[in-house]
């Protein structure tokens, strides 16, 4: 897809196949279900089975949805806008733009939406599960949510989602009051449920940029591996590929640049690029400050930072960048998935 191929309306069908593509913000396959508007932005068959990458909006809900858990699928939301309540076990949490929950496979939890329009994002690894929305709800072509939800509540549908999708609902479980005192401010090293505050979690700088870890393979049991990263305007990353990991990027604040296989796309506040497995790609930030979440299946690529970079002990970037020294990039990485190329 190219920057060119814009039309005034979202688009709402994916490639349905594997490749590198760009979405703009409210694009993306998407239904209606209770007010609030799923839309898949990357899906098994974009990603060749490996995650799918989920954007959920709609106004505030007088009630949370039902508790439940998933037998197989981890599930990650990172608010983008507006206030969400997430519960996860006996905990609870009321996540704001930059917060994290992440909910592994068994654990109870459920989300409402608090503020007039509220939205969250975030992989959820087996890919598939964004099928939910196209069983439960109703195709929505909009950009946003309706003003007024016109169809009615889909009950029957939800029972045939539970077989299907391998969930369960406990309708007399409590809902925990938010604790608003926690720290939140690291990663727990294993797969539990866990909260994460804004700016939070081990950070680390190079090329300019600083990037936050938000979920490693130590918290998805390989699976994902998730990250922040915010800088200036600056010159691009050097040119790589990833053998087996799928990538997707969501920009979140600020401008970015993005080329997949030698073809440019510009990227604003929720534009997405999906980049999989044996496509060539740079980066670079094209705005004063710009702020982007990386998504990763499986887990490893959130640590090049980590591993090429330096801890970073404050919360922004530096002022002025380092020359980048490529062949140091690429033997501290060297246990990783990527190869950089000219």
């Amino acid at each position: 897809m190219s920057n060119e191929a814009h039309s005034d309306a979202p688009l709402t069908e994916l490639p349905g196949e594997t490749r590198a593509y760009r979405l703009d913000d409210g694009s993306g396959r998407a239904h209606l279900l209770l007010g609030e508007v799923g839309r898949t932005l990357a899906g098994a068959e974009e990603t060749g089975g490996a995650m799918s990458v989920m954007s959920l909006c709609g106004p505030a809900a007088e009630r949370p949805i039902p508790m439940h858990s998933h037998e197989r699928e981890h599930d990650v939301f990172l608010c983008v806008r507006g206030r969400i309540q997430v519960w996860a076990g006996d905990e609870s949490r009321i996540l704001t733009p930059g917060d994290l929950a992440s909910v592994p496979p068994g654990i109870l939890h459920a989300y409402r939406l608090l503020d007039h329009f509220s939205q969250f994002v975030g992989p959820i690894v087996p890919a598939g599960w964004d099928r939910f929305f196209d069983l439960t709800g109703t195709p929505y072509p909009g950009a946003a949510y309706p003003q007024v939800d016109p169809s009615p509540p889909p009950f029957a549908r939800f029972g045939q989602a539970q077989q299907q999708f391998h969930m369960q609902y406990v309708q007399d479980a409590p809902y925990a009051e938010a604790t608003v005192d926690a720290a939140d401010d690291t990663l727990p090293g294993a797969e539990v449920a866990y909260f994460l505050r804004a700016g939070e979690g081990p950070r680390h700088t190079l090329f300019g940029q600083v990037c936050f870890q938000l979920l490693t393979g130590a918290e998805s049991d390989g699976r994902l591996g998730m990250t922040v990263t915010e800088g200036p305007a600056g010159e691009p990353t050097p040119a790589h590929v990833h053998a087996r990991t799928a990538e997707a990027i969501i920009c979140l604040e600020g401008r970015m640049r993005i080329w997949t296989d030698g073809e440019e796309h510009v990227l604003t506040r929720g534009d997405f690029v999906n980049v999989p497995p044996g496509v060539k790609h740079a980066y670079a930030c094209d705005g004063h400050l710009t702020r982007f979440t990386t998504m990763y299946s499986p887990s490893g690529l959130e640590h090049l930072f980590a591993l090429a970079g330096e801890v970073s002990e404050q919360r922004i970037f530096p002022a002025a960048s380092s020359p980048v020294d490529l062949a140091h990039i690429a033997d501290a990485t060297s246990p990783l998935d990527v190869r950089f190329e000219p």
